[in-house]
């Protein structure tokens, strides 16, 4: 049994996540054993570290990735698998150079990137723009969610489809949302195998990729810098750390600017025929509004993906939270009832917040950069703003990316959103919930 401690820090082994079924593991990458030399090194293997990588490799950029562990073993491995093409908040864009409308343009452009790089590369990955659907109860609650998304349409960022009951019952095959939005442009992945098939490119493309190598120390070489590991070294014009919410021990400033939270996530074994003709018969995305309490995902095995915040003091309760989810799919779809759905696997990871409901992109030092802090939208942002990046270092023109480059502020309160989300929030709406609230 896994320590109680290691499911608290959402570090159980990657193999228990259902991300690696039933294909299993991706193949192992060798640990760095020598000294060598190129452009960029990249510290972290994930959606971030993969896509900049990969970008890279494509303008001809000499790139090295370093990854402690396995491409996919941090957050890009665990999360839920929705492709949520959306942005959080426009007040962020107020602080950009042109009030964001660069980067607007580019994500017109590219927020269907895990799709198209998906198609471009033949990456097998189960990516499917299968749309993403919003179910609310209440009208209140379906104005309210127009309200608060209606920038994505005056922006031109993403249509909101309007759904009615019937609408509902046909795209989900409930009756239990008489309201409902759909994002056309959303769907499924399986992150881990995106980001192992991103990795892979980047590879045939020329990139360095070595897993088992954790950097261990990073010193200045001249006008270079030196990231030393168990068994080699790197010496690289510039440096870009994309570890997220997983950071490095040798750079303390990205340690300590954001708020770490513990999510699970969950798969079935493969439903029965009868359950597949009920739950999401299109095989799409599913949320909740307005507190998506069990976000859903049914893939292409016929399982069921099903995630959100473990309760306190009870990240490694595997069946507890199976339950609390097995009972809501019976009261959403009672026709479920007495059908035999299993737990196939259960696993945790680590979510990165920021105060800004946008990714961090900073600069530490002259050519020392990092790209990390993805959360609920990371499958669509993280090789979106891998491309971006990597197009700046490639032209070696930062000051053109069309975002704010940061330093890193320090986070004073580092367990807040774990006191107000998974102590406060959760424990209160999923009470709600089971009185019919919610």
């Amino acid at each position: 049994m896994q320590n109680k401690a290691v499911f608290e820090r959402g570090e159980i082994p990657i193999s228990a996540s259902g991300w690696t079924k039933p294909q299993g593991l991706a193949p192992n990458w060798p640990a760095l054993t020598e000294a060598v030399s190129t452009d960029v090194a990249v510290i972290g293997a994930g959606l971030a570290g993969s896509s900049l990588a990969l970008h890279l490799a494509e303008a001809g950029i000499s790139v090295t990735v370093l990854e402690a562990r396995q491409p996919g073993w941090g957050a890009s491995g665990r999360n839920a698998g929705h492709v949520l093409p959306i942005l959080r908040d426009m007040r962020v864009f107020r602080r950009f150079p042109d009030e964001g409308r660069r980067f607007l343009k580019l994500f017109r452009e590219h927020h269907t990137i895990p799709f198209d790089l998906a198609g471009r590369y033949a990456i097998d990955c189960d990516a499917v723009r299968s749309g993403y659907i919003n179910g609310m109860k209440t009208r209140r609650a379906f104005e309210g969610f127009l309200r608060e998304f209606s920038y994505l349409e005056d922006h031109g960022l993403q249509k909101l489809v309007r759904m009615s009951g019937d609408d509902m019952k046909a795209h989900t095959g409930s009756a239990a949302y008489p309201y409902g939005v759909l994002f056309e442009d959303g769907g499924r992945i399986n992150p881990y195998l995106f980001t192992n098939g991103m990795v892979a490119v980047a590879a045939r493309l020329g990139a360095r990729i070595h897993g088992d190598s954790e950097a261990l120390a990073l010193e200045r070489a001249g006008e270079r810098w030196r990231i030393r590991t168990r068994a080699g070294s790197v010496l690289a014009d510039r440096i870009v750390f994309c570890t997220n919410a997983y950071p490095t021990g040798i750079e303390p400033a990205f340690r300590k600017a954001f708020y770490p939270l513990t999510a699970y996530a969950l798969t079935t074994r493969p439903l029965p025929a009868g359950a597949l003709d009920h739950i999401l018969p299109g095989g799409g995305t599913f949320a909740q509004a307005p507190i998506d309490l069990n976000p859903m995902v049914r893939d292409r095995h016929g399982r069921l993906i099903l995630s959100s915040i473990p309760r306190v003091g009870g990240a490694h309760d595997a069946s507890w939270h199976f339950q609390s989810q097995l009972r809501w799919l019976h009261r959403i779809w009672p026709e479920t009832r007495g059908m035999r759905i299993e737990m196939e696997d259960y696993w945790t990871g680590r979510v990165a917040l920021r105060k800004a409901q946008f990714p961090g992109v900073f600069e530490l030092g002259k050519g020392i950069f990092g790209l990390m802090y993805f959360n609920a939208w990371g499958n669509v942002m993280a090789p979106l703003m891998g491309k971006i990046l990597a197009d700046g270092l490639a032209r070696d023109d930062m000051a053109s990316l069309p975002f704010p480059v940061e330093r890193p502020e320090h986070v004073p309160f580092s367990r807040k959103y774990e006191v107000l989300i998974r102590h406060i929030l959760i424990p209160a709406a999923r009470t709600a919930q089971r009185w019919g609230f919610l």
